[in-house]
């Protein structure tokens, strides 16, 4: 059509839609107008609404209707839903009902097909319960309904589950903008909110628009209008929409037909798959090869795999990282659910995939348990392809399932090729595999590529530990001694603190004599491990212990006695009036396993008893104090370990990445995973910490997976080593936060700094200071017992040693560590790592 123009905004926009001119609009194209009713819910009138929908009817007016399918008082059998579902039967091509999810334009593409398919079954289930008529599904499981937000996200993740319609309700009339994305799905922006008024009064609506025109009406405005007159006032609303005084003639529509009425060029992706019994004969298994080879050089795609079993359902596993071969067969998958994952296929060794299901069911989308189902229909009869697709699915996008028995004659070969080169001629669909139909559909973004590469590396990473041998343990000993030399040459002998860092090159030797209370907690933790693994006498323990708690007793500001931001090292009890939440965590980590050593059991309960640190702990978030002001840290990686930290003190706090509850394990580990992406790179620390001090927790064992598998993939990919945590460099800026970027694809390796300076985010400063964490090294062996992380201790301990401790880093660039420069959280996690492996061990 003529009226249509097409303007690219790139491969991740839309193409937006705008008209011509409006004499071309007036004589050559009718006005496609949508009305839609929203506010249908509990405090709606069934009565009024029944009054308004059978009016429209009348006057041959259609009208899609939105409907909140979380709404747990509503039911098959509620007064609202029958009637909506019997006018929806009655005039299927005058009323519908569209799932309305509020929230659904800001989530991302695996958040959009879980919702689009739970909202859909709810739908569903609160107005038909399972006696949905299968035409009112069809158009029904292709549109669904949000409201406008400021930024939306691509509808990426909703064809998925079989959306290729979605309104964005505005609050207030907003121009209409329609949108057509490159999945195939369509989006119409905005719209016009209208009021029925009683007649004769006229409405302002807009005479010629070179977009769709749609029209908003809220159920609650219908008890506005006295009950006798609502008719009249539906009809003249009618009247007035579908025979306009001037402009253009209108061809009113449902929500559902917005890409059939229009220059949307609407196309379905019909998948072809055959499938073998499991006692099929090569020769069987031959002549299929060679068929569907005839049907590949005719540009006909299919894919084939044994049938699992005699269930209802086919269950295979889709490779989402390489194409899959003409000649393998789908891998079956066995009950959904049974091994570590129920998407993880232990055949297709590091590939990222997804289990899929073909079903005779109506529905399809994205389950709870990360499994694409995919609407399939069985062939029965060769003559009968088209129809049957047809007739099961209309035009939505499906699979064709044909058993591989049909093809035994030359004949029925011959009618199944006409029929699929029938279908892909139709004009509307495109012909693929079902690995390829799979591969189209699935939601894919940043945040899943983390999901999928974790899960398809979860067999190799969850290994039992081995205790260390003899050889192993003595490596480890030398090791921390190497590590304790730190504190053993730089602790200052009157206040018992030791500094940050130490630059003890020749030209420029320099220690930074000023410690943050989680340096504190670092060296309390550095003497734990030192007198359990003998480095240390006990006496010497309980005298250091003895020295560094006077200094930590905090300094009293607006009423709140608190342990400082940081204090002086060369300075008795001298410090600044700051407090630092995340900090805090650390030390409070550390002191409590100090008072429940052995050796030092109760010495630390009346300096933590003194601290107001509920004072800084808000509706359960921790707090810092800047210059007097409570600042949040809740969003930080930190936070969760300052919440643990806190708990154990009996103080209850918060923690962001706790959503995995209530949630199914994938939708819980995505939450987790986009969490993570709003706040940041993550690296080991303190991550992994967590696992040293109070036993790991779900979220931080995902997580944990989650980076350790990203990195043991850039090792088996590119041969780099990599291990990313947090540290202090030799020069500006001074400390670095390296770790994976959640938010971004691939693997990105992300620097933040303190200040956040724009020259700190460029591509040149993190190829120039990407290094290789020391510590993080020694913790994923304390956490990871594998292979790769036997690797990188080797590969630290044979560059990062120095004289009085280990290189804070190395270098990846360069493979040089920082050689004349340590520091007091490098040492002490190495000896608290060490310690930890080798009490294991024990």
């Amino acid at each position: 059509m003529k009226r249509r123009t097409f303007l690219k905004w790139g491969t991740a926009a839309p193409l937006l839609l705008s008209g011509a001119t409006a004499a071309e609009s007036t004589t050559v194209t009718p006005q496609n107008t949508l009305v839609v009713l929203d506010g249908l819910d509990s405090r709606t009138s069934p009565p009024r609404t029944a009054i308004v929908l059978d009016t429209f009817a009348r006057n041959g007016l259609p009208i899609t209707c939105l409907l909140d399918p979380s709404q747990s008082q509503l039911g098959p059998n509620s007064a609202l839903s029958r009637t909506l579902t019997q006018r929806a039967e009655k005039t299927p091509g005058l009323v519908q009902v569209v799932p309305w999810v509020k929230q659904l334009g800001s989530m991302t593409p695996y958040f959009q097909a879980r919702a689009a398919y739970e909202a859909r079954r709810a739908l569903e289930a609160i107005l038909w319960g399972n006696d949905a008529p299968q035409s009112l599904h069809m158009a029904v499981s292709q549109t669904i309904a949000c409201d406008m937000q400021p930024i939306a996200m691509a509808p990426s993740g909703l064809r998925a589950s079989g959306i290729r319609n979605v309104l964005m309700r505005p609050d207030v009339s907003t121009q209409v903008r329609p949108e057509a994305w490159d999945n195939g799905v369509v989006r119409i922006i905005g719209g016009q909110r209208v009021q029925l008024q009683l007649p004769p009064t006229a409405y302002s609506l807009p005479k010629t628009q070179s977009v769709e025109r749609v029209y908003y009406l809220s159920a609650h405005d219908l008890s506005n209008l006295p009950l006798a007159r609502l008719q009249a006032a539906a009809t003249a609303f009618a009247q007035q929409v579908l025979l306009p005084d001037e402009g253009p003639w209108v061809s009113a529509i449902l929500a559902s037909d917005i890409q059939f009425r229009d220059a949307y060029d609407y196309q379905r992706y019909v998948g072809v798959h055959f499938t073998l019994r499991s006692d099929a004969t090569d020769k069987e298994r031959e002549a299929l090869m060679r068929f569907r080879q005839e049907l590949a050089l005719e540009g006909l795609s299919s894919s084939f795999g044994d049938k699992t079993s005699a269930e209802s359902a086919f269950q295979y596993w889709a490779n989402l990282k390489e194409s899959h071969p003409l000649d393998e067969p789908l891998a079956p998958l066995g009950a959904l659910g049974q091994g570590p994952s129920s998407s993880a296929h232990p055949s297709t060794p590091k590939s990222y995939g997804i289990a899929i299901e073909l079903s005779q069911k109506r529905e399809g989308g994205l389950g709870a348990d990360n499994t694409l189902r995919i609407p399939s229909v069985r062939v029965q009869n060769v003559r009968t392809v088209s129809d049957t697709l047809q007739t099961s699915m209309g035009a939505a996008d499906s699979v064709l399932s044909i058993p591989a028995e049909m093809l035994r004659s030359k004949a029925h070969q011959r009618m199944l090729k006409d029929a699929l080169q029938a279908v892909k001629n139709d004009g509307l669909s495109q012909v693929v595999s079902l690995s390829d139909y799979v591969g189209r559909l699935v939601p894919t973004d940043s945040y899943t590529t983390h999901f999928r590469r974790t899960e398809a590396y979860q067999p190799y990473i969850s290994q039992r530990s081995q205790i260390p041998n003899v050889t192993e343990r003595e490596g480890l000993m030398n090791d921390a001694k190497v590590a304790w030399s730190y504190f053993e040459k730089w602790t200052n002998p009157k206040t018992g603190l030791c500094p940050a860092t130490a630059n003890f090159s020749k030209t420029n030797p320099r220690l930074h004599e000023a410690v943050t209370m989680w340096d504190v907690g670092s060296h309390i933790f550095a003497l734990l491990a030192a007198v359990d693994l003998k480095l240390i006498s006990d006496q010497h323990f309980r005298h250091a212990i003895e020295k560094i708690l006077p200094n930590i007793a905090g300094r009293r500001s607006q009423g709140r006695l608190l342990p400082q931001g940081w204090i002086a090292t060369n300075k008795f009890k001298w410090g600044n009036r700051n407090f630092d939440g995340c900090d805090a965590g650390r030390l409070l980590a550390a002191l409590y396993s100090l008072d429940t050593h052995p050796l030092s059991k109760g010495l630390a309960t009346s300096t933590v008893a003194s601290w107001d640190l509920k004072d800084v702990v808000d509706d359960g978030i921790v707090h810092s104090v800047e210059e007097g002001t409570l600042v949040s840290t809740f969003r930080s990686h930190c936070a969760h370990y300052a919440a643990w930290a806190f708990r154990i003190w009996g103080i209850e706090a918060k923690s962001p990445y706790e959503v995995l509850g209530g949630k199914s394990a994938s939708d819980g580990q995505m939450s987790l995973l986009e969490v993570c992406g709003h706040i940041g790179p993550m690296g080991a620390e303190p991550l992994l910490m967590e696992a040293l001090e109070f036993g790991m927790s779900p979220e931080a064992a995902y997580l944990a997976d989650v980076l350790f598998a990203a990195q043991l993939e850039e090792y088996d990919e590119t041969g780099r080593l990599i291990c990313v945590s947090e540290g202090p460099i030799n020069s500006r800026p001074w400390f670095l936060y390296q770790g994976l970027q959640f938010d971004a694809p691939g693997r990105l390796w992300a620097i933040d700094t303190v200040g956040g300076l724009e020259e700190h985010r460029t591509k040149a400063f993190r190829e120039e200071h990407r290094a290789i964490s020391s510590k993080a090294a020694y913790l994923w062996s304390a956490c990871k017992d594998h292979a790769w992380s036997a690797k990188l201790l080797s590969f630290v301990r044979e560059r990062a040693q120095t004289p009085y401790g280990f290189a804070s880093n190395i270098n990846e660039q360069t493979g040089t560590p920082s050689s004349t420069y340590s520091d007091i959280n490098t040492n002490a996690v190495i000896l608290q790592s060490i310690a930890a492996r080798l009490k294991h061990g024990a």
